[in-house]
């Protein structure tokens, strides 16, 4: 069995996950429809400067026992790390594990920065499978040696939600955040992603799970629509599995309530400050994502 860290990336084939549609972030993987017939497409992963990243992580991708509440959390993310009921989840041979492995991508991915890489094994019918993880925004990169804190979760959960997709599809999505380095934007992309969806945040790992959204003002400056959201990117304006959908984001800087989030950079980039009870001080969460589409 190999385990722990590798300074390398590459492409692992998995079977097709049965009955859901899901693209991996950073494998080239066999397309398969998802529960409403919907098919995912293989693509290359979208790695490099900013934000920029697909989505494709499916509801029920988010629903991961296993991992959530036998010791993910509380220990670091390394295979020698996590508890055996964890490492057992990934290793699952069943549909679940599939879901679990797709999740444990882009958990990684959130969580670490580039160039940090989780390995494992794992077997099944057709012989030993060899997992190379790959880390890309930093989120939480404290998570490698220990016990990832409240703020590490839920920065690592408001991008698992942004990168939810509800038909599994993978659409290139750019993620922006308060003073987030891995999510500032360049030029190139503001300009291709100028489609202002709206914004996540929540926390997975909590018992019970949750999950919050809020829709596209103040963003009506952008473009008027995104070809995108007939592909799945609707988990901003309505409920996708635990992700509740709480209303607009954004409204008046002195509005006290009727809006989710009561913070915004001056060029609209993204919100802060957001909650569920669309009012002012309220639980105020500063652990945001705000997501982008192209026209």
């Amino acid at each position: 069995m190999t385990s722990g860290w590798s300074g390398t990336s590459r492409r692992c084939r998995l079977g097709a996950l049965l009955g859901v549609g899901f693209v991996t972030l950073l494998a080239a993987c066999e397309a398969s429809p998802d529960d409403s017939g919907a098919t995912s497409v293989s693509e290359e992963p979208v790695l490099g400067a900013n934000g920029l990243t697909i989505n494709g992580l499916t509801t029920n991708g988010l629903t991961i026992n296993g991992l959530t509440i036998n010791g993910l959390t509380i220990n670091g993310l390394t295979i020698n790390g996590l508890a055996p009921t964890s490492l057992a989840a990934l290793r699952d041979k069943t549909a679940a594990g599939t879901v679990t492995r797709l999740f444990f991508r882009y958990l990684i991915s959130c969580a670490l920065p580039a160039g940090r890489d989780v390995r494992y094994t794992w077997t099944d019918a057709t012989g030993d499978h060899d997992e190379i993880v790959g880390g890309q925004f930093g989120l939480a990169s404290s998570w490698e040696s220990g016990a990832v804190d409240l703020a590490g979760q839920e920065m690592v959960s408001a991008c698992l939600f942004a990168r939810t997709n509800a038909l599994g599809k993978s659409v290139p999505i750019s993620m922006r955040g308060d003073g987030v380095a891995t999510l500032a934007v360049s030029l190139s992309e503001r300009g291709q992603y100028h489609y202002g969806e709206g914004a996540f945040w929540g926390n997975v790992f909590a018992n019970p799970p949750y999950g919050r959204s809020c829709s596209r003002s103040p963003f009506e400056d952008g473009s008027t629509t995104s070809g995108d959201l007939k592909n799945g990117r609707v988990c901003a304006s309505q409920d996708c599995g635990i992700i509740h959908y709480v209303g607009r984001c954004y409204a008046s800087r002195t509005a006290s309530s009727g809006q989710a989030c009561f913070r915004k950079a001056d060029d609209n980039d993204w919100v802060s400050d957001c909650n569920a009870s669309m009012s002012n001080g309220k639980g105020n969460n500063t652990h945001v994502i705000t997501t982008w589409l192209r026209p």
